[in-house]
């Protein structure tokens, strides 16, 4: 049998086998140190799951009973602007160094001249014919009383000439034909003489008519005459700002030319547009005057607005205060952008004193109009709630807790104000609930949350999710709304 040979490994074979030995054992001796190691560690204790629920302040939700702003920006426009123009023809010798753009005049004062040569010698003319006209009439008179006595002679010649025709004819047996005719062209010389007075006296007196309507028109051709001399002289109709000029000197006008475009600054008017809620708030609060009589016409009710009381104001200057009315529509139905209902508010004195000195309310002027009207606790149909501003939530909505799970409650915001606490001054919102959504004691989350959702378990400001007692009077009894309600009242 051939020997079996005896073969050794060689030294690059042996030193492979050690590598991957030393990797094993290295390898095994991690592995054993990390779970001899873990054995060690102390195992962390279980966290309570109730750690993970939010902790949450509350208030309680108050009814509401009083003053509501409602606050509208709005938009000054003139009250009454009038257009200067010319009332007669001429060249404008005179512009005064009032008739500027921008100046505030007074009423009368003068702004310019046109001249007045042409209407002076008109005046002059016009004068002069009647002051003839005047001598016509005296002249008239006098021929009147003159053919009026001449007319009495007659009729007493025709009288004497008929009583001696009727003799005449009574002796006309014992007179000859002769005498008899010419008895009668005696009478009928004497009748003609008496018909002639008579026409003549007529027609003095119609030209007597002639003459007086003659000196009426001349006499309202002076008038004429000198009111266009009145008009050369161009004035302002009334306190007020010159808006524009449109003219200067050796201009030549007509009438009907525009001279300037005059602003009336005794009343200012602000425009601001209504929603049909905000309308339906101050007709249904406001106070009606008791020196009107109620209208019984439907269409008065329909198509006007009480008279309400306004205060206007700056949003950069809120001490510089206005006093206004809110007076009517201004024009009718509602703007095609908005949808709401444009509104007049007449400003009876558009100047205010200030710290600064007066201010004044100028066109395009834009304002905030703050318009008060009155909540009543009788009527329960208004279901105003009041809530601190931390409670609001962005959208208009807040978070109440029912049963220590939070809920969603849509609200509408009818007014923002303020209520001083502690010398602090706390916000405080005006809302309604929006399908019954929140009613008054209902509780409302008051601090902020991360990412709620409808039906998270909360706690109320203690342990165990009972209401801490000592924040519960922090929060409910001593609470902002609550003096707020009660100074409403």
């Amino acid at each position: 049998m051939p020997e079996i040979s005896k073969r050794r490994l060689s030294p690059n074979a042996r030193t492979e086998i050690l590598k991957y030995l030393c990797s094993t054992i290295i390898i095994a001796a991690a592995v054993g140190s990390y779970f001899f190691l873990s054995s060690l560690a102390e195992k962390p204790a279980t966290q309570d799951s109730t750690a993970l629920i939010p902790q949450v302040s509350i208030e309680t939700v108050k009814p509401y009973f009083g003053a509501i702003d409602l606050v509208v920006p709005g938009a000054v426009k003139a009250h009454r602007e009038v257009k200067i123009a010319a009332e007669v023809v001429g060249k404008i010798v005179t512009k005064y160094p009032e008739f500027q753009a921008g100046n505030f005049v007074l009423a009368g004062t003068p702004l310019a001249e046109i001249d007045a040569k042409d209407y002076q010698a008109d005046l002059k003319s016009l004068t002069a014919e009647v002051q003839q006209a005047e001598k016509r009439i005296i002249e008239n008179q006098r021929q009147i009383e003159g053919e009026a006595r001449n007319l009495e002679l007659a009729q007493q010649d025709y009288e004497i000439q008929l009583r001696d025709f009727k003799r005449t004819e009574r002796l006309s047996d014992a007179l000859s034909r002769s005498e008899v005719d010419q008895a009668r062209r005696a009478l009928n010389a004497a009748k003609t003489n008496l018909t002639t007075r008579e026409n003549a006296l007529v027609l003095l007196k119609a030209a007597a008519v002639r003459l007086e309507s003659a000196l009426e028109l001349t006499n309202s051709q002076l008038e004429k005459s000198e009111l266009n001399l009145g008009r050369v002289s161009i004035t302002a109709p009334t306190d007020g700002v010159i808006v524009s000029e449109m003219i200067q000197e050796n201009d030549y006008v007509a009438p009907g030319t525009a001279i300037a475009m005059f602003e009336d600054v005794s009343v200012a008017e602000v425009v601001c547009n209504l929603t049909s809620t905000e309308l339906n708030w101050i007709r249904k609060n406001s106070k009606p005057d008791p020196n009107q009589p109620f209208p019984k016409d439907p269409r008065l009710i329909a198509y006007q607005l009480p008279k309400t009381d306004v205060t206007i104001f700056e949003s950069d200057d809120a001490e510089a205060t206005w006093k206004g009315t809110l007076e009517r529509f201004n024009g009718i139905g509602r703007d095609e952008i908005t949808k709401t209902v444009p509104c007049r508010i007449i400003v009876p004195n558009p100047i205010t004193e200030t710290e600064f000195g007066p201010r004044a309310l100028v066109r395009n002027m834009f304002v905030k109009c703050r318009v008060e009207v009155y909540t009543s606790s009788s009527d329960q149909s208004q279901n105003l709630l009041a809530i601190s501003e931390m409670a609001l939530q962005p959208g208009n909505f807040v978070w109440k807790v029912v049963q220590g799970k939070l809920e969603s409650a849509k609200i509408e915001i009818i007014d923002r104000t303020q209520s001083i606490v502690d010398g602090e001054k706390v916000g405080v919102v005006v809302i309604r609930p929006i399908n019954n959504s929140i009613t008054s004691g209902d509780a409302v989350v008051v601090t902020p949350l991360s990412q709620p959702i409808n039906g998270t378990v909360v706690n109320i400001a203690g342990a165990d999710g009972t209401p801490n007692a000592h924040a519960e009077k922090d929060r409910v009894g001593d609470d902002p709304l609550a003096k707020t309600t009660e100074a409403s009242l």
